[in-house]
């Protein structure tokens, strides 16, 4: 009993004494969104933009007629009507020599020839800036390569960029088409 008495009075006591606060971590706040200017300029000027659907202004194309499906010969009859490449006697792609001193044509070991780039992204305008996410407008401008694949340039495109805060300044964690 007397155990009992001296546990309970230990509990009382206890009882009355404050808990000490739970730590607290503030997290810094946020800074406001930026503006529609500001998002324009950080999508715009970022490396996520640039590699935004890259591969989609080049085109790889086989050396040889026979290894190619109707897509790629329709490309390559454009390009061999635009003087950008012939054919040999055994179906083989030739560059003419105007393709040949051209940057935009690799030639690769495995029989392939890369044409890159055909066109560059043009940043439209900013529709909507909701937080962290800006949605905005962008198209293709073919160059003189590009424009012999036709309507794979035409259109506006629409984007969303996911902005993050990287304690100075605010940049892009990804791009997503809408």
């Amino acid at each position: 009993m007397k155990r009992l008495a001296i546990a309970l009075l230990f509990a009382a006591a206890c009882a009355n004494e404050t808990p000490a606060p739970p730590p607290t971590h503030t997290m810094p706040a946020l800074p406001p969104p930026p503006t529609a200017e500001e998002a324009r300029a950080i999508v715009e000027s970022s490396p996520e933009f640039s590699e935004y659907q890259f591969t989609n202004a080049a085109y790889s194309l086989p050396m040889q007629r026979a290894m190619m499906n109707a897509p790629a010969k329709d490309a390559a009859n454009a390009l061999k009507k635009a003087g950008w490449l012939a054919f040999d006697g055994a179906g083989n792609v030739v560059l003419s020599p105007k393709a040949e001193s051209d940057k935009r044509f690799l030639v690769r070991p495995n029989g392939v020839v890369d044409i890159v780039p055909l066109a560059k992204k043009e940043f439209g305008i900013i529709t909507s800036v909701e937080g962290g996410t800006v949605k905005f407008t962008w198209s293709w401008k073919p160059n003189e390569l590009g424009k012999l694949f036709g309507a794979r340039y035409d259109g506006t495109q629409e984007a969303k960029a996911t902005l993050m805060w990287e304690g100075k300044e605010w940049g892009v964690l990804r791009i997503d088409s809408i």
